[in-house]
């Protein structure tokens, strides 16, 4: 489904095109910079402002999350144990799990009084600290701060610094630094397939859906190894354009598919992977089959791009006044004549045939500014969509009659 001719590029071509507007490894989709040495952690680790009992630790520990989250944007730092890392720009279309997560504070952890010391300690054991995350707010004021490998969190509010050894209150579970990754592979994922841009200037659904979706494997082949989704491979296997519209503003949908390679179906890794029925069975390499539906649009700087995976009922945005059936009649016959695909086919002529009668006698004066073959086009799918369901008020001899000398369309 195209509107312009296929461009005859060769191989080499397209792979330098794909390659220059995929955001390789998320690098440049999410992640605002790498991170460096101790970027996060002061040359002097601070004196704790006031000593707090745990309750109190606890309330502050509470203000400072909800400070640094209440408008769902402040950045995310995560450093390796050999000092690498990233930084990310957390956006509330990213934020899935971070409202209100203060309110498990008290409940979820235990909080017991801590020392600059003892963050100290732990931070320069560089064998045992593992991953540090450092949220901190829009104003860079407000910080919380914790590692993989202790249990010692350091955190600052209201120009207070204070520090607390935090440990999960139910056995099993992870400190609050698993809080902290869980928001970070929220982002990553959401840059993986949410970030991938194609140049505007192309005009092929078809490539750029494919485009798309051989950015978004290799976003997922690059995320940090320590995120708990990452597969062990993971590969596009196609892409198909399935809805159009050609008008203002120009969008489509397509479905992406994909090959993932898991170490237990039933394991950690899988779980993200897992949405509506299931993985399914392996093929015969062991890759399973993964895949969603994409809403593809140009972004304000005129670039293709997508916003997410949907399982199902996606369909284009088109320009109407009303929802649905409640758009005027004359809004939904020019949008069928700018859309191909489930709008054109379905979801249009449903809307059309939703309209009452009074409103419907208006459609032959519609008809009329049109060509003979699109009043035919437009008959057609009409009379098709009144004899594969009988769900209207409609039949085609009630609306052959409303249609006048159109009538006889319908059974095209």
């Amino acid at each position: 489904m195209q509107r312009t001719e296929r461009k005859n590029q060769d191989l080499e071509s397209e792979v330098r095109n794909m390659k220059r507007f995929l955001l390789c490894g998320v690098l440049l989709a999410l992640l605002a910079g790498c991170g460096t040495a101790g970027e996060q952690l002061p040359e002097e680790v601070p004196e704790e402002t006031e000593p707090l009992s745990g309750e109190e630790l606890t309330a502050s520990a509470m203000a400072a999350y909800a400070e640094i989250t209440k408008d769902l944007t402040f950045t995310l730092d995560v450093e390796e144990e050999d000092a690498t890392g990233i930084s990310l720009s957390i956006t509330p279309e990213a934020a899935r799990n971070v409202a209100g997560r203060e309110n498990l504070f008290s409940i979820g952890y235990q909080w017991e009084p801590a020392s600059a010391e003892a963050w100290g300690d732990q931070w320069s054991d560089i064998e045992s600290r593992g991953r540090l995350f450092a949220m901190t707010a829009p104003d860079g004021e407000t910080t919380l701060q914790c590692c993989t490998g202790g249990d010692v969190v350091l955190w600052t509010v209201d120009g207070e610094t204070h520090y607390a050894c935090v440990t999960a209150a139910a056995e099993g579970e992870s400190g609050l630094s698993g809080l902290l990754q869980g928001i970070a592979e929220d982002a990553l994922w959401d840059a993986a397939f949410c970030g991938p841009a194609v140049d505007g200037a192309e005009t092929d659904y078809e490539e750029i859906a494919r485009q798309l979706n051989e950015a978004v494997a290799e976003n997922v082949r690059h995320v940090p190894d320590w995120v708990s989704w990452k597969p062990l491979d993971f590969q596009a296997n196609g892409a198909s354009v399935f809805d159009a519209y050609y008008g203002e503003p120009e969008n489509f949908c397509a479905g992406l598919g994909f090959r993932l390679l898991v170490d237990d179906p039933y394991g950690e890794m899988a779980n993200s992977w897992q949405a509506g029925a299931g993985l399914g069975e392996p093929d015969a390499d062991g890759y399973y089959g993964y895949g969603g539906e994409a809403s593809i649009q140009k972004n304000e700087d005129g670039d293709w791009t997508c916003d997410g995976l949907a399982t199902g009922g996606s369909a284009v945005a088109l320009p109407l006044s009303g929802s649905g059936e409640e758009a005027p009649l004359s809004e939904l016959v020019d949008a069928f004549f700018l859309t191909e695909g489930f709008s054109h086919d379905w979801l249009l002529p449903n809307y059309i045939l939703d309209h009452p009668a009074e409103d419907m006698t208006a459609l032959p004066d519609l008809l009329d500014d049109r060509t003979d073959a699109e009043v035919r086009e437009l008959c057609a799918v009409l009379g098709r969509c009144l004899r594969d369901a009988d769900y209207w008020d409609w039949t085609p001899e009630t609306l052959a009659e409303t249609l006048g000398s159109y009538g006889a369309y319908l059974d095209a």
